[in-house]
């Protein structure tokens, strides 16, 4: 039985995150998302999430299809492909039914390959990125309040 397999297209861009612009938080997008600037927090796609030799990104990557050739710093999650050209860099755990992994890439972290469908990135955090850093910030008070009374 042969299985049809979805088509993503990495040339059909649909967002660019471009050269100087900054995006902090969840970035949701049906289309193909290519990311040229600096984005922190999560970013998921229907389509292709291309990292740029400029893009740098410290976020989960959970898309289609996942193409880095500049800094990610975070876990990727790709439904069925993913690929780290020359000059890429990834530090963080990577899952995808299909890996490619050119020579000269720097890659820390632990590689899962599981058949298509059975990929299961975590669920967004509700409240996001800034809830976190409220709750860090309120355990670490109690903390610095008992070092400055002694």
């Amino acid at each position: 039985m042969l299985e049809s397999r979805k088509k993503y297209n990495e040339n059909k861009v649909v967002s660019i995150i471009g050269p100087g612009t900054t995006i902090s938080g969840e970035v949701h997008s049906e289309g193909t998302i290519r990311i040229e600037g600096h984005v922190s927090g999560r970013v998921q796609c229907a389509d292709s999430i291309v990292v740029h030799e400029t893009g740098k990104v410290k976020a989960d990557l959970i898309g289609g299809q996942v193409i880095i050739s500049g800094e990610v710093h975070g876990n990727v999650y790709a439904q069925d492909r993913l690929e780290i050209s020359a000059g890429g860099k990834v530090i963080g755990d990577i899952t995808a039914p299909r890996v490619s992994i050119a020579e000269g890439v720097l890659f820390e972290g632990k590689c899962a390959m599981k058949p298509p469908g059975q990929i299961k990135p975590p669920a967004a955090k509700p409240g996001g990125e800034q809830q976190d850093k409220q709750a860090q910030q309120g355990k670490q008070q109690p903390q610095e309040k008992a070092q400055s009374e002694n």
